[in-house]
């Protein structure tokens, strides 16, 4: 039985004995009756106050946040863990000088410490994973990001791994995931690191989103489709050199991607990136179930997700780390987090280009949006709150 079986398993228990399916999730989700016979999971959020990247501050940080969660030890002992990365499709741009790192990716410190405490608590192999646009499918992709594969394994044991997934690398063949009521997708082809792993973390960065909102946990799996199916960069058939991003794809949806059978529904709206990419957001979060979201919000951006969007992106430090297990209450807090009210109607703040993911994600059953539904440990969300100035709107194209 594969870890996804497991996991539909568990799901088509929740619906008739949830009691059982919250304990089997190490108690850290439990399920509550919303509207009718709908059971939403909810989870505990964490919020830790750390000021700088220094290795130990935000190791301890983490540690603090774990414990509060319940311990990651019986989530990762002996298992192969696959960190998803919130990278971007270049490594050679900069915010005003200001390195990536600081500004519109997830800070090598904050990977690292994760990457010791997964070891010190008995993983077996931890995979930092993101599609980057370099045709090294190792860890010479990471390296203009400040990802050392040499210092990672100095304080993990040798147990870090590095792996570009724009295609399907190291396999003979794509892992084929089908996404339960999937909306605009039915499934996604994509590299099997992601399929063929024990546990999956999302580590992402706090930042706006122009057509989501919000970047955070769920945002995060937008990188998983391979720019060998999905990418601008194909003409008329899938290749394994394609380097592109998935605007076409996944954003305006003017093209299908080049899967090996038809995985979109057609119910995309074309040029509609407010319409398609939260839908999208859900589908992945679907198809790929978290069992681990950190955030990095020490030092970003706001307003908008990178320097592509414009002279109106500036750095701001938020000081925050935040982790949770259930995707849906992470991200929700975090957009309190940023002054933002997570259950928002569409097109209204941060959700002015489109639809509120969050929403979408509970209508699905996937989680508690709602902000006074969610508990909230360690930093109060008053004294952690920081006014980030909201997304613009974008016209559809």
């Amino acid at each position: 039985m594969t870890r996804r079986d497991f996991l539909k398993g568990v799901v088509a228990a929740s619906t008739v004995f949830p009691v059982v399916a919250a304990q089997m999730d190490n108690k850290q989700s439990e399920l509550f009756p919303s509207s009718g016979s709908q059971w939403i999971k909810r989870s505990p959020v964490g919020i830790a106050i750390c000021k700088r990247y220094d290795f130990r501050e935000v190791k301890k940080s983490l540690r603090m946040l774990f414990d509060r969660l319940g311990g990651i030890k019986n989530l990762v002992r002996n298992k192969r863990v696959t960190v998803k990365v919130n990278l971007v499709n270049t490594s050679q741009e900069d915010v005003y000088g200001i390195p990536l790192w600081l500004t519109v990716t997830v800070h090598p410190v904050v990977a690292k410490a994760l990457g010791a405490l997964l070891v010190e608590n008995g993983a077996r192999e931890v995979i930092f994973c993101d599609q980057l646009p370099f045709k090294p499918l190792n860890h010479q992709a990471f390296v203009g990001y400040g990802f050392d594969i040499s210092d990672f394994n100095k304080v993990m044991n040798g147990k870090a791994k590095f792996v570009n997934t724009r295609n399907k690398g190291e396999y003979k063949d794509y892992a084929w995931v089908k996404v339960p009521d999937g909306e605009l997708a039915t499934a996604w082809e994509v590299n099997r690191v992601y399929w063929d792993t024990d546990v999956l973390i999302s580590l992402a960065k706090l930042k706006n989103h122009v057509s989501a909102g919000i970047t955070a946990g769920m945002k995060n799996l937008f990188g998983i489709p391979p720019s060998s199916l999905y990418g601008d960069d194909l003409e008329n058939e899938p290749n394994e050199d394609a380097v592109g991003y998935r605007n076409q794809t996944m954003h305006n949806c003017i093209r299908k991607p080049f899967t090996s059978s038809e995985s979109f529904t057609g119910k995309s709206i074309r040029g509609e990136h407010g319409y398609n990419v939260p839908r999208f957001i859900v589908d992945l979060a679907s198809a790929f179930p978290i069992d681990l979201v950190v955030i990095d919000g020490i030092s970003v951006i706001q307003t908008a997700e990178g320097w592509w969007n414009g002279s109106m992106v500036s750095v701001t430090r938020p000081c925050v780390l935040i982790a949770g297990r259930n995707p849906v209450c992470t991200d929700s807090v975090a957009a309190a987090v940023m002054g933002f009210d997570p259950d928002t109607p569409d097109k209204t703040l941060p959700f002015v280009n489109g639809a509120n993911y969050l929403a979408l994600a509970r209508r699905r059953s996937l989680g508690e949006n709602r902000i006074q539904n969610i508990e909230i440990f360690g930093v109060d969300l008053t004294k952690a709150r920081v006014e980030f100035q909201p997304t613009f709107r974008r016209i559809a194209v």
